[in-house]
């Protein structure tokens, strides 16, 4: 029969176990760390930055939509789709009871509704006449921070700037002026240029966009497909609802496409979707898309 004394024995033995196998895990932080806080997060810009730094949303915003033409293409299965971002599900979010709410600023009315019962946080992007870059990292911060998670924002900003960097060298002799566009019909595009997260991604990688017209906060402008005609620049093409698959057999001989330079000498770009509205993983997922295009054989 064990006496009372024994007992204080097993448990100090465990806990000196405990304490050495924590430390042949060189954990830089104590073992009982605390648990990540649960997340919701209203806008596309905030789920996508929680995926990337390790900590994804237990339910996000119109998750559906950004699996099809959002950046990142690992959103955990069971993350919950919580309707649209202006007009969130209320009774689904309160019955996963989170502890925080991340939106943009531009949900307003849905954070007043529940902030209430939940801590939530309002972050905004796209300022207008800001360094773009330096705001996509200043997001990521304050992201991070609001989860207690500011180490993982950090190391998440040095690994996109490093990777930036590798890009950058790699297409180095480029030196041929790019024409962004997504088409929103057949007849008009939205081209990027001032203030985008495009022109953020291609000062980064040291490449010139031909765009120099005035454009909205956003970075973008909606001109017709004459207005590409007479520029002479390399057509980059972001696959969208409006053009996907094989894009340059779709518009070589069509209309007043046949007749914008890179369609006429056969030499068209085109980059997979990408959230072109997003956050550091969006920026990111377009470089490298951009870069392999570069690198790669002209589309016709």
């Amino acid at each position: 029969m064990s006496t009372p004394l024994s007992q204080p024995k097993i448990n100090n033995e465990f806990s000196l176990r405990a304490f050495f196998v924590c430390l042949s895990f060189f954990i830089p932080v104590t073992c009982l760390a605390s648990p990540l806080p649960s997340t919701i997060a209203l806008s596309w810009t905030t789920a996508e930055t929680l995926v990337a730094i390790g900590a994804p949303p237990e339910g996000m915003s119109m998750r559906n939509n950004y699996q099809k033409w959002g950046s990142i293409r690992s959103i955990p299965e069971d993350t919950v789709e919580v309707g649209l971002s202006f007009q969130p599900n209320l009774e689904l979010i309160t019955s996963m009871h989170p502890d925080i709410i991340i939106s943009d600023s531009v949900f307003a009315v849905s954070d007043e509704k529940l902030s209430d019962k939940y801590k939530t946080y309002r972050f905004t992007l796209y300022h207008e006449d800001v360094n773009r870059w330096n705001e996509l990292t200043d997001f990521t911060r304050e992201v991070s921070s609001a989860i207690t998670l500011s180490d993982a924002g950090e190391m998440y900003i040095a690994d996109v700037e490093n990777k930036i960097e590798h890009l950058k060298n790699r297409i180095k002799e480029w030196n041929e002026p790019l024409l962004i566009i997504r088409a929103l019909d057949s007849h008009h595009v939205r081209v990027y240029g001032k203030n985008s997260l495009v022109q953020a991604v291609l000062d980064r990688l040291g490449l010139a966009n031909a765009w120099q017209e005035p454009t909205n906060q956003k970075g973008f402008s909606i001109v017709g497909v004459e207005e590409l005609i007479g520029i002479d620049a390399r057509l980059v093409i972001v696959e969208g609802p409006q053009l996907s698959g094989n894009i340059a057999s779709q518009l070589y001989g069509r209309g007043l496409w046949q007749y914008v330079p890179s369609i006429r000498e056969k030499n068209l770009i085109t980059v997979p979707p990408f959230w072109v509205f997003g956050a550091l993983p969006s920026a990111l997922r377009f470089a490298e898309s951009l870069v392999e295009a570069l690198e790669g054989p002209t589309t016709l």
